[in-house]
């Protein structure tokens, strides 16, 4: 029998069906996305973009997207960022509010515009500020808090342990740990060992990302670095079935690979989702980065995404993913759906659910 490492996770007064975690994605884990993220896979969390607690204390009319949440999804985690504790205890207070079913505090995100206001990954460097957001997050919520930190602030300095046992002490009830430092990119690998370290350092649930895309990865993480539970971030990336094929691989079970046709038309579903978000202008520009991901583990994926970039309407989009997911070949040999095995023939394009 397999030993499946895919179980019910309690974090706070909240009980997941299963320990795997959507990632918040900046730029993508919209309403739309995760709507496709559970109807295909049914991950235990799903997770907003990023928030950031000024612009929703100043009543931002573009925040009302990130605060959109469907009774059609599972559990939704909102994502906070900030470096003013008094900012984000509101905003911790107002996605209360607002439907959420647990919060957490951005403190691993890289990004220069992030950084440079002191917060995401920044954070790493103010333990002491962490302390006062965790706390102040934690003083106006009664929902499950986590904290989602970095193996490190930089190169020498992987202190995501002392991170993780503030958190702890200001009412965390949960870490994630990415592992990776602050200064390092996706092409280093992740460090199991260091999320290790956090685990054996903490009584709250750990839980790890970076690098999983598939039931062997999700192994690997559970394996080697004793988490709890795993998250998932550019894995789910124009392949919301990842969840899906994690359970079934950890389970022992193979994952049979969506068709064509059926790639093609969730790409297509999720136009139609963003246009309800959106306006049809925008949905469209959301395509075409989309469509890169969708696309990635095909023959003619630079093509297609050139002509993404002169669709204008939902019947020119329509048309054109009609048109290569019909007959689109896999990259590599064996490879199809952006999994292992041929992906199914396709005869008729669906056309979404529009």
């Amino acid at each position: 029998m397999v030993n499946n490492p895919i179980q019910p996770l309690a974090i706070g007064g909240l009980t997941l069906e299963n320990n795997l975690i959507q990632a918040p994605l900046a730029g993508y884990s919209s309403l739309p996305f995760r709507l496709l993220s559970w109807r295909w896979g049914r991950p235990g969390l799903l997770a907003t973009e990023m928030i950031s607690a000024g612009a929703l204390l100043q009543g931002s009319p573009s925040q009302e997207r990130y605060l959109a949440k469907s009774p059609e999804e599972g559990p939704v985690l909102y994502q906070i960022w900030g470096a003013d504790p008094d900012a984000v205890g509101i905003a911790a207070r107002i996605v209360t509010e607002r439907g959420a079913d647990a919060v957490d505090l951005n403190c691993g995100c890289p990004v220069r515009k992030v950084r440079a206001a002191g917060a995401g990954s920044k954070l790493m460097e103010k333990p002491a500020l962490v302390a006062r957001l965790a706390a102040a997050m934690r003083k106006n919520t009664a929902l499950p808090v986590s904290v989602k930190i970095r193996a490190g602030s930089g190169p020498g300095n992987f202190n995501a342990v002392e991170i993780a046992r503030i958190a702890e002490a200001e009412g965390a009830d949960w870490i994630t740990v990415h592992g990776r430092h602050a200064g390092e990119a996706y092409g280093t690998p992740c460090r199991y060992g260091e999320i290790a370290r956090v685990v054996r350092a903490v009584s709250i649930p750990v839980v790890g990302n970076g690098d999983v895309r598939d039931g062997a990865t999700a192994r690997r993480m559970f394996a080697e670095a004793g988490v709890r539970g795993v998250m998932v971030g550019r894995g789910c990336l124009g392949a919301p079935w990842v969840f899906a094929r994690i359970k079934a691989e950890c389970a022992g079970e193979t994952f049979p690979p969506p068709s064509l046709a059926e790639i093609g038309g969730v790409l297509l579903d999720h136009h139609d989702l963003l246009a309800r978000l959106l306006d049809a202008e925008r949905a469209i520009r959301h395509c075409r980065k989309l469509g890169s991901f969708y696309s990635r583990a095909f023959a003619g994926a630079r093509e297609f995404r050139n002509r993404l970039n002169f669709c204008h309407t939902r019947d020119g989009l329509k048309a054109l993913i009609g048109e290569y997911f019909k007959t689109a070949e896999p990259r590599f040999s064996g490879q199809g759906g952006g999994r292992e095995g041929p992906a199914r023939a396709a005869p008729d394009f669906p056309g979404g659910n529009a």
